[in-house]
């Protein structure tokens, strides 16, 4: 019989998952629903053209469909309601899985420069014009990253001519409550909710379990061990020693990076140009075990679990190898 330690061990694991992934889920769930449901009025509506015109030159260079247009401009106000947007245009069969990819990476540039919303307020106080820099590093790495992956597409999917409209499973519905023209407002969210509700459910499911699992690995320590053995390889890298510390400060959260970077820079202890290069480098050491704690349960939930691991790692792999180089630039020509 299972001695009564363990089991109060186990069940305080099982409970703080619980709690932890009950956090996760009130943030993550939320602008996924919405962006399936969105995706769903956009196509009663015949909204997609009159939303993706802004995206128009990405679009048409990048040989993506108006669907991907419009979940482009939503990755400015959500990456997730974004996501949520493809993967109801790829199970909907709107689009097909080259262009699902090439969509969604393209998607990751809107979602950076998103992030001026967190970074500059903690950026600017604590390390000032450094902090600057290092901000429009991070947004000429997501930059080049959607250059390539538009060039990319321009090569792989086949130049798109969007109807209309799109074909959609509710579209004799939609006939049926407005005849020739789109449905009222009030009537297409209708018709919206009804078409995305069993895709909501999938994904609530789905994205449920995977952060409860992710949950369970973390109260048992297993990313804390993770950060242990990537850390190692921060000892290959040409980084001053001081520098160090602001990389296992990384794998703790950015807030505590920038403190601790901002704080070897008041002192002197490293310049400018060592602490942005330090930070860039330990982005990608710490890329991995932030993708397996939070990107890939995410992008799993929304894509299924085969695809949006592969999205994950596609994405953060081409991420990864731009910012080494743009680093290495900084490194050379600063």
């Amino acid at each position: 019989m299972m001695p009564m330690m363990e089991m109060t061990e186990i069940g305080r694991v099982l409970i703080q998952s619980a709690t932890t992934s009950f956090g996760l889920l009130s943030k993550s769930l939320p602008p996924i629903v919405l962006g399936l449901v969105l995706a769903e009025m956009i196509v009663v509506l015949n909204a997609a053209k009159k939303i993706a015109f802004m995206a128009r030159p990405v679009t048409k260079f990048s040989h993506l469909s108006n669907a991907a247009g419009a979940s482009f401009m939503m990755a400015f106000f959500s990456a997730a309601s974004a996501n949520s947007m493809l993967a109801g245009y790829y199970n909907d069969q709107i689009i097909e899985k080259r262009e699902l990819f090439v969509a969604s990476l393209v998607n990751s540039f809107p979602a950076t420069t998103m992030h001026w919303r967190s970074l500059l307020p903690v950026l600017i106080p604590l390390l000032g014009f450094t902090g600057l820099v290092y901000f429009g590093l991070l947004m000429l790495v997501g930059l080049l990253k959607t250059g390539l992956v538009m060039v990319a597409g321009r090569l792989l999917l086949d130049e798109k001519n969007d109807g209309p409209a799109f074909s959609s499973p509710f579209e004799e519905l939609r006939a049926e409550k407005d005849g020739k023209n789109r449905p009222p407002l009030r009537e297409a969210l209708k018709i919206g909710a009804m078409a995305a509700r069993p895709k909501v459910m999938k994904v609530v499911k789905m994205t449920t379990t995977m952060m409860f699992f992710v949950s369970v690995l973390i109260e048992v320590g297993a990313f804390d061990l993770l950060s242990l053995h990537l850390s190692g390889i921060r000892n290959w890298l040409p980084l001053p020693a001081p520098g160090l510390s602001i990389i296992a400060a990384q794998f703790a959260g950015y807030i505590v990076a920038y403190t601790v970077a901002g704080g070897l820079l008041a002192a002197g202890e490293l310049s400018g140009k060592e602490v942005v290069v330090t930070l860039m480098i330990g982005n990608v050491i710490t890329s991995a075990a932030w993708a397996f704690r939070w990107l890939i349960p995410s992008h799993a939930g929304i894509f299924g679990p085969r695809i949006g691991t592969e999205l994950v790692v596609f994405s953060t792999g081409l991420r990864d190898v731009i910012m080494l180089l743009v680093a290495f630039g900084v490194m050379a020509f600063w």
